[in-house]
């Protein structure tokens, strides 16, 4: 396991356990969060930095928990983190999401704050990454949890290629600068990739990370899976953008039916 070293004791208390799960954006963190989410001992919620609201965690979506108003969190991001662990609603692990590009004095903090457990979330197929993110920003709809709201005929995109390479390029200077950081103040993570939520073994990983015991353990997946697994039916260039990444690692991705 990547992080804790053996021996490391669980803490029952409320909230002693903190963590924060860093991405790019649709790499499966909505998953991920929700995935974390429903183990009865952890509240994760999702991207309370988001510019345009805060998102806690789905099952205080409708409720009165409230960490404060979207104009105190950007007067005073970091009081508003504070906030958050002193919330823990009675479970014993809490965490949030960070996206690139959000809420950088957060993130740093979180970054140089030992005490926080970091889980670096990564999307292998960075081509299908990038299309989801173009798909989304067309529909305006980066969040679904029921079926009944998801249209079943996906918007067709056009993919630059040179915007494609640059949008991977961004990302990797995202990751780049996370992991620089964590090993300059010599932190360890856990590594995770979307492709590999679905697994048991990673999901037991994902909580022995957090001190808790994955044996018998059920964590449910509640976002839908919002896009068909290959790209053909929803690149309309398809064709040219194969082309056009020729002998870029790009193209086995474009290709790829696997993930």
């Amino acid at each position: 396991m990547e992080g804790l070293g053996p021996g490391a004791a669980p803490d029952p208390r409320p909230g002693s356990v903190r963590f924060v799960v860093v991405a790019a954006r649709r790499t499966g963190s909505n998953m991920l969060c929700t995935l974390l989410d429903s183990h009865p001992a952890i509240l994760c919620h999702h991207e309370l930095f988001n510019p345009r609201g805060i998102h806690y965690a789905l099952g205080l979506r409708q409720g009165d928990f409230a960490l404060g108003s979207m104009d105190e969190r950007d007067a005073d991001p970091l009081a508003f983190v504070a906030r958050i662990w002193r919330r823990p609603e009675g479970h014993r692990c809490v965490g949030f999401k960070l996206t690139c590009g959000q809420a950088e004095p957060v993130l740093a903090q979180v970054l140089a704050d030992r005490s926080l457990r970091k889980i670096v979330l990564r999307r292998r197929n960075r081509v299908k990454a990038y299309v989801s993110e173009r798909i989304a920003e067309r529909l305006d709809q980066w969040e679904v949890y029921d079926e009944r709201q998801l249209d079943p005929v996906r918007p067709r995109v056009e993919v630059d290629a040179g915007r494609l390479r640059c949008h991977v390029a961004e990302n990797e200077r995202f990751y780049r600068g996370i992991e620089a950081r964590l090993e300059d103040t010599a932190q360890e993570c856990l590594r995770i990739d979307y492709e590999d939520l679905g697994s048991p073994g990673e999901r037991a990983r994902l909580l022995r990370f957090l001190d808790l015991e994955p044996e018998g353990a059920f964590l449910e997946a509640r976002s839908v899976k919002q896009n068909p697994r290959d790209l053909r039916e929803v690149v309309a260039n398809f064709e040219d953008l194969a082309e056009a990444l020729e002998g870029d690692p790009l193209r086995d991705e474009l290709l790829d039916l696997r993930s």
